[in-house]
Formats: C-alpha cells, sequence, structure tokens
C-alpha cells in the first residue's frame, strides 16, 4: 500500500515566494530578495523576504547556493565572488501545482 507524501502547508507569502521563483525561471540572485517582506502600497501584495526563503529551504522546496571565491593567483579577478541565488526544487514546484 502506498501513501502519498504529505503537501506541506504554506502560507500565502510562502506560496508567493514559490510563484515568484517560477515566474522567474526557477531562481533569483539573492541580493534581489529583501531582507524582510515589502508591501506594496498601491497593489498590497507582498515581496517575500529571506525569513520566507529559509523556511521554504528548511521545507525542502528551495535552495541556496554557496559561491566560492575564485582562486586565480595573480589574475585580476583572484577572490572575485559570484552572487548567491535561491533555485526552486522539484519538490517546491510539486507544492504549487498540486492543488490544495
Amino acid at each position: 500500500m502506498s501513501v502519498a507524501a504529505a503537501k506541506p502547508s504554506l502560507t500565502e507569502n510562502e506560496e508567493r515566494a514559490l510563484d515568484v521563483l517560477i515566474r522567474a525561471g526557477g531562481s533569483l540572485l539573492t541580493t534581489s530578495i529583501p531582507d524582510k517582506n515589502e508591501p506594496d502600497i498601491v497593489f498590497g501584495t507582498v515581496t517575500p523576504g529571506h525569513h520566507v526563503y529559509r523556511r521554504l529551504e528548511r521545507l525542502g522546496l528551495v535552495f541556496y547556493t554557496e559561491e566560492a571565491p575564485l582562486d586565480c593567483p595573480g589574475d585580476p579577478l583572484d577572490g572575485f565572488l559570484f552572487t548567491n541565488e535561491v533555485y526552486i526544487s522539484d519538490a517546491g514546484r510539486a507544492a504549487r501545482s498540486t492543488p490544495p
């Protein structure tokens, strides 16, 4: 007997964060995510902040990359650090494609 995996209970902001990632093609630079939720004064929608994405990461629905600095001694780019990104996981896509 197979048991289907339970769909995690997501808040409106968490669902919005997953939708933002999907619309962005699956990833966002961490610099484009506000530190805390930012409400849109005109439309009333909220741009999810990092704490929302970190909770989604704990649920396995997104993951953050960890970039290492370039190691090119003598090169002007030595030590250059790429910007980290947040990616939606397959479980995150499934969580948004499954009706409640």
